[in-house]
């Protein structure tokens, strides 16, 4: 693992295997542990960059700078750091957001865009608790620790708040063993530490309000020629987001992910290499 300064703030990252660079970005309350299955199983075809969003993992937990178009930022900085001069890039979640906005920012340095369950705030700007569908486990028990539906019922950034409760009740010593995929924050000891890193990023910076920001308008996605692969859950809620930016970029192969929630990277392993791995390794052709 290694350190660099950028746009103020100090990053930890690190590489593994040999080829062709491509970058893996984790999202929200995760870290760049998120992606090590992948990349062990890509790093035979690739040279793989891994690294910590600010606010997160190693990565120092600056006052601002954690709206997508930040982000996006911080990884352009970070490639300039590295010697990076273009790369195939892969975002899952809000680090997918921050893929898209590199990609906006400096369309040349980017080689190939994938971006997995991704939800884009100036397409999807809400996500409130009607929206949502069928609960997971995960979800349901969260909810009747807050004491049930109702105090959630008119916030607009639903998934957040999940996060935010998921996280504070970890703290408080509250597990969450359940038939779901995916728990966030993990299991043991070092959960509760992930969670308590979490909380202190919502409440001490600005990451709160920055992480709901616009970022790219629908013009700007619209005239990107980068190949890209959209990859959602079937049962993901980020379907609005897909659906536009499906719209927007007629280019772009969609791809749904069979029974799967937003974290099939994690549950859906295979099939997700499998798409990934046909889609970096095909033909660089530029879209009209």
């Amino acid at each position: 693992m290694g350190y660099a300064v950028v746009n103020g703030a100090r990053l930890a990252w690190q590489q593994m295997g040999e080829g062709p660079d491509l970058i893996l970005l984790h999202g929200v309350a995760a870290s760049r542990a998120f992606w090590f299955p992948a990349a062990m199983a890509l790093k035979a075809r690739f040279r793989i960059t891994l690294f910590d969003l600010r606010g997160h993992g190693y990565s120092e937990r600056t006052a601002s700078g954690y709206a997508s178009q930040d982000i996006g930022r911080d990884l352009l900085g970070l490639m300039d750091a590295l010697g990076i001069a273009s790369a195939d890039i892969v975002g899952h979640s809000y680090g997918g957001g921050a893929a898209l906005e590199a990609a906006v920012l400096a369309p040349s340095r980017v080689g190939r865009l994938a971006l997995l369950d991704t939800r884009v705030q100036q397409l999807q700007p809400q996500m409130r608790l009607q929206d949502l569908g069928e609960l997971s486990p995960f979800e349901i028990a969260v909810l009747d620790r807050a004491g049930g539906p109702a105090p959630l019922e008119g916030e607009t950034q639903i998934g957040f708040r999940f996060l935010e409760a998921a996280a504070r009740q970890k703290v408080a010593g509250q597990e969450f063993s359940g038939s779901d995929d995916f728990v966030p924050f993990g299991e043991g000891g070092g959960a509760s530490k992930t969670a308590n890193a979490w909380i202190r990023l919502l409440d001490e910076t600005r990451a709160r309000e920055e992480f709901c920001l616009p970022g790219a308008t629908e013009v700007q996605i619209g005239a990107l020629r980068v190949p890209t692969l959209l990859m959602y859950g079937e049962r993901s809620r980020c379907w609005p987001s897909a659906r536009a930016l499906s719209r927007l970029m007629p280019h772009a192969r969609l791809v749904e992910i069979p029974r799967a929630g937003h974290f099939f990277p994690l549950s859906e392993p295979k099939l997700t290499l499998g798409y990934l791995g046909a889609f970096l390794e095909s033909p660089l052709e530029l879209p009209a």
